[in-house]
């Protein structure tokens, strides 16, 4: 199909909820373009004061070195005037620019091309939430456009509110599941926010998401935007088929499929529909940000700029809110890196992975990171063998532990990147945080020590503990028994909270000991194996999580157990192991019966934070004592009489109202701890490996594991 993209018109719909808080309806007579003064006379009494008190919250929290006050100024302003967006954006041309990844620059770059920040209102810190866009829109009054980055999991509400002329849809993949939810409930909210957008669509083409939600818009232009992270679309969202993927794109055998003769983004060219080149001559790195360009080219069309032009404006831009900035610490040179979630460190790692250069990586968990840093054993840090590197920000253990199974040398460093930087002497220093993490590295680079966030979080004593290289702790003789197979069950399916690291842990710790092992990622298009030691289900999505069990009791999964394996489920695995569990409709859908428990939904808020518990199996009580780990789920539990609870809950929800965590039964455990449960709880990982191979196991060096213990225990105690 052709796309045919013409430029758009102000479109003036209907707006009367707003015209109270604007002090009456506008003529049509009006500029766009009046003076600041003029506008501030139209607005009503409440919408001037909302913007006075704005920039002096704005201007106080810079003078006081707490940011630079986008956050603060529109919290403080939708007090003032809740409806202040919808008031602020009339007479606008909008163009929104969504996505888990690259929105911040996209939204830069399309800024750049409309005319740069003098002219387009726009945010230039990422703030992608209604304060943030609220202070976007109220920095000045002169300008006729507006670019705004939008957080994936508000835009519906963004777009019913303003009405954008543009939307741009980037890519979706895993992010924040605590806060944005669950890859396709975002898909299909947007599906629906889309059926009532009225204004022009940017879509990647080459995200099966991003495709079945555009696919509800009027006008869509798809571009073909390439990206290699395909985890989170192995599935159809149309059908919950598999979708197969070739040179030429993907497909499902429902015929739901890439969109063809469309823009495409190939190497440093975008070719139009039409067939003509333009060169994507940009100064920011790697294939992806070619890919932002191609599609902010795409959306300043939109607008009546040329690609040829917008490009050669946006090929100005060196670095996007310090993302790409390089810094000078000591007698280093630093290049900083902003990544968020496991498909943006693939895209990040590919750029360092064939360097000299040291690699700092800061994980922090709050809210605006998400709290679970579970996803770090999706990300490849086997890419980093061979590359000096640290972990510092306040998850470092957990990267540690991440880094340790992917055996790459590593120390430990300061919670304060900036600390660690400053005892590094290599010529160049690659920066690879994620978000909070990041904007604490930046502050700290501006402002005296004493002022800094990053160092206002207290610390066990290991803090700062050094690692020694994996690779030498674990040098041991070779096996000379069977190898020992361990099963990750439909990690396409079942993978989406990182619990696939179960299975990597449990691969690790046996050959760190010398026994053989072997490590199966059984796809759900594979027929089931089943004479496996270990079977480890993870955590997954409501509708694969059905088709999942639905597979396993059709492969007859009971054979698994019949031939004395030992199997592990967590949250939708746990489910799935028992006799029912709730649909993404609510409807009950049968498990495999190898646990006696059933699970319904609950009425309560989503179980959502870090799960601590006391083990009751007698047998177990002293080995293991207390596990930890992090819960999301929206379920409760009910145990049989044919089984065991595996822990009393200290903190969090686990099974529900009985504050009891998981079930044993036999040879199969479930619980609802995520983390990954056995990168965690080292002593239950090794407590399975025992069961399956009937072998005493002499314990490990694990002081990491047990820094990264500490400190959570420490963590939820000042917490309390």
């Amino acid at each position: 199909m052709s796309i045919h993209v013409r430029p758009i018109t102000i479109r003036r719909g209907s707006r009367d909820a707003l015209d109270e808080n604007l002090g009456g309806p506008l003529s049509s007579q009006e500029s766009i373009d009046d003076t600041q003064s003029m506008r501030l006379r139209r607005l009503a009494l409440r919408a001037r004061v909302a913007l006075l008190a704005m920039h002096f919250a704005s201007w106080l929290s810079r003078k006081t070195g707490h940011g630079d006050g986008s956050i603060i100024g529109g919290r403080v302003a939708l007090l003032i005037s809740p409806k202040l967006i919808g008031v602020l954006a009339r007479h606008l041309e909008i163009a929104v620019v969504s996505g888990t990844n690259g929105k911040t620059t996209t939204t830069r770059l399309l800024a750049e091309a409309l005319g740069g920040t003098d002219e387009v209102a726009t945010s230039q810190t990422g703030s992608n939430m209604h304060a943030g866009i609220v202070t976007a829109l109220g920095r000045s009054a002169h300008y006729s456009r507006a670019v705004l980055e939008v957080d994936e999991g508000y835009l519906p509400q963004i777009i019913a509110e303003l009405d954008p002329a543009v939307v741009v849809l980037l890519n979706l993949s895993r992010d924040q599941l605590d806060r944005v939810g669950e890859v396709r409930m975002i898909a299909n909210r947007w599906r629906v926010a889309l059926g009532d957008a009225t204004g022009a669509v940017i879509a990647n083409a080459d995200d099966p998401l991003v495709v079945f939600a555009a696919s509800s818009a009027a006008r869509v232009h798809w571009v073909g935007m390439g990206g290699s992270w395909r985890l989170d679309a192995y599935h159809c969202p149309n059908c919950n088929g598999r979708i197969t993927y070739d040179e030429v794109g993907w497909s499902c055998t429902c015929g739901f499929a890439r969109p063809t003769r469309i823009p495409e983004i190939r190497g440093d060219l975008l070719i139009l529909a039409d067939g003509t080149h333009v060169t994507l001559d940009t100064q920011l790195p790697g294939a992806f940000n070619r890919s932002n360009l191609g599609a902010a080219a795409i959306a300043a069309r939109c607008f009546g700029v040329a690609p040829e032009v917008a490009i050669s404006k946006m090929s100005r831009v060196k670095e996007v809110a310090g993302r790409f900035a390089r810094v000078r610490i000591g007698r280093s040179e630093v290049r900083l890196l902003l990544a968020k979630n496991p498909a943006g460190w693939s895209s990040l790692l590919d750029l360092a992975r064939n360097d000299d250069s040291a690699v700092l990586i800061a994980i922090n968990s709050r809210i605006a990171d998400g709290f679970d840093p579970s996803w770090l054993f999706d990300v490849p840090f086997e890419q980093l063998r061979g590359r000096r590197v640290i972990a510092c920000g306040e998850r470092r253990f957990d990267l540690a532990v991440r880094l340790r199974h992917a055996e790459v040398d590593h120390t430990i460093g300061a919670v304060a990147a900036i600390d660690s930087l400053s005892t590094i002497d290599t010529p160049t220093i690659d920066v690879i945080a994620n978000y909070t993490a990041f904007q604490d590295l930046r502050r700290d680079l501006e402002h005296p020590r004493d002022n800094r966030a990053s160092t206002k979080l207290p610390a066990p004593d290991s803090a700062t503990a050094p690692t020694p290289a994996p690779t030498t702790l674990m040098r041991v003789a070779p096996s000379t028994r069977d190898p020992l197979r361990i099963v990750v069950i439909y990690p396409d399916l079942l993978g989406t909270y990182g619990d696939t690291g179960n299975g990597i842990v449990l691969y690790n710790r046996a050959r760190w000991r010398g026994i053989g092992a072997e490590l199966l990622l059984l796809n759900a298009d594979t027929e089931l194996f089943v004479t496996g030691d270990i079977y480890v289900i993870g955590g997954g999505e409501d509708g694969p999580q059905v088709r999942a069990a639905t597979q396993l009791r059709e492969q007859k999964f009971q054979r698994v157990i019949d031939n004395g394996a030992v199997v592990f489920g967590v949250c939708a695995g746990y489910q799935i192991l028992g006799n029912h569990f709730p649909g993404a409709d609510g409807s009950i859908q049968q498990g495999i019966g190898l646990l006696d428990v059933t699970t319904d939904r609950s009425n309560s808020p989503r179980a959502v934070g870090e799960l601590l518990g006391d083990v009751t199996v007698s047998s177990w009580k002293d080995r293991l004592g207390v596990l930890t780990g992090f819960e999301n789920h929206a379920s409760h539990t009910t145990l049989g009489p044919g089984v065991q609870a595996l822990m009393n809950v200290r903190a969090g929800v686990g099974n529900g109202a009985s504050r009891t965590d998981g079930a044993v039964q036999g040879r199969v455990i479930g619980s609802y701890l995520h983390g990954p449960a056995l990168a965690r709880n080292p002593a239950l990982a090794d407590l399975l490996l025992e069961l399956a191979t009937n072998e005493h196991l002499e314990p490990l060096d694990d002081h990491e594991e047990e820094a990264l213990r500490e400190e959570r225990l420490f963590r939820l105690e000042i917490a309390k």
